[in-house]
């Protein structure tokens, strides 16, 4: 068999503060079991200031049979960004693209088998394995699910591995901390050459290139196999990471929501935007809570502005079209307040939709 070419797209933002880890996911690529002519590996950092883009440079610079190229951009583009530009730089002539995370370690033959099931189906455009949190046995996603509130779900998490996945599943988007795609695929969902849309930055990226995918008759599956491991969300501090991503989730979900045919979508606005300004108000009692919450304000009218730009230039996604959670009317309140609450129903959801989920 000849292999396709896959071109690696790996970001780097100062990463100083989990250089081991960093280092680690770039030696499993060094690693990978795959013919070493038919991948390349093109690193993007994102405006470093830490001193880590000169440690990750060093390194790769002592690889010498890796292929590769490393861009330097001059600001942080985010995970939008920076992959977009990774995408560009790609080998003209590679079939596939492995995102792989600065803090997720892929498994030496992780890509093969990958590579291996995105050959045998020809209409699945994205695909997926297990991927387990980093040091452990436990699941951190075998793929992602949203539901009618663009609410999202990772599959088997709180799980030990092996789990109950035995096949390959439909899912509505591939986690981007290590997810293929099939070049052909992605240029046929944005009008551009891009993987994501620019002004998304990060947080809700992954899930809407999943429902574009969906939307092009294409699908996305993951594989019953473990494929990578992943330290999530190790690059920011917890404080920054928190308040950045209670921007960008709030801000994406609800532009997103805007550029659908969600059935609930003027309800999902009113309730998510009462509990938010419940929160404020609760907020001025608590002070030190009091930045998030004027965070999730702005966020939510941000995210109005980002919808209502996005539609005018013609983005529209169905979400119907790829498979999502339904959730009743009485329960989009629940859905949208307490995650963890609902964990269960999800499972119970998932337990139920096994045998038509399954890809065959």
């Amino acid at each position: 068999m000849v292999w396709p070419k896959v071109s690696i797209i790996w970001l780097n933002y100062n990463s100083s503060k989990i250089l081991p880890i960093v280092l680690e996911s770039l030696e499993s690529v060094v690693g990978l079991d795959y013919p070493s002519d038919r991948y390349e590996l093109i690193v993007v950092d994102n405006g470093s200031t830490d001193g880590s883009f000169e440690k990750v440079k060093d390194f790769l610079e002592s690889r010498s049979s890796l292929r590769k190229r490393v861009i330097r951009l001059g600001r942080n583009l985010g995970f939008t960004g920076g992959n977009n530009i990774g995408f560009t730089a790609r080998d003209k002539e590679s079939k596939y693209v492995l995102l792989l995370n600065n803090d997720a370690i892929i498994f030496q033959g992780g890509l093969k088998t990958l590579v291996e099931y995105a050959e045998n189906y020809s209409d699945v455009a994205g695909l997926q394995g297990v991927i387990l949190k980093y040091g452990t046995r436990f699941i951190d996603t075998a793929g992602d699910y949203l539901d009618e509130v663009l609410q999202t779900y990772a599959l088997g998490q709180y799980h030990e591995y092996p789990w109950i996945l035995r096949k390959p599943i439909y899912i509505t988007y591939a986690n981007g901390s290590c997810a293929l795609y099939k070049i052909e695929s992605v240029l046929k969902c944005l009008s551009s050459n891009k993987l994501f849309i620019d002004e998304f930055f990060g947080y809700g990226d992954d899930n809407v290139l999943g429902l574009m995918m969906w939307n092009r008759g294409y699908r996305i599956i993951t594989v019953p196999e473990i494929i990578a491991s992943h330290a999530r969300s190790f690059t920011f501090g917890k404080y920054k990471r928190g308040v950045l991503q209670a921007y960008l989730s709030t801000r994406n979900r609800v532009a997103l929501l805007l550029l659908t045919n969600n059935r609930y979508k003027h309800v999902v606005e009113y309730v998510m935007f009462s509990q938010i300004l419940r929160d404020y108000i609760a907020s001025v009692l608590k002070p030190k809570f009091s930045s998030f919450a004027q965070v999730r304000i702005r966020a939510f009218i941000d995210g109005i502005k980002l919808g209502e730009r996005l539609k005018r230039k013609k983005v529209f996604i169905d979400m119907y079209k790829a498979p999502l959670i339904q959730i009743s009317l009485k329960d989009i309140k629940i859905a949208l307040a307490a995650k963890r609450v609902i964990a269960k129903y999800f499972e119970d959801w998932i337990a139920k939709n096994l045998s038509f989920l399954t890809v065959e």
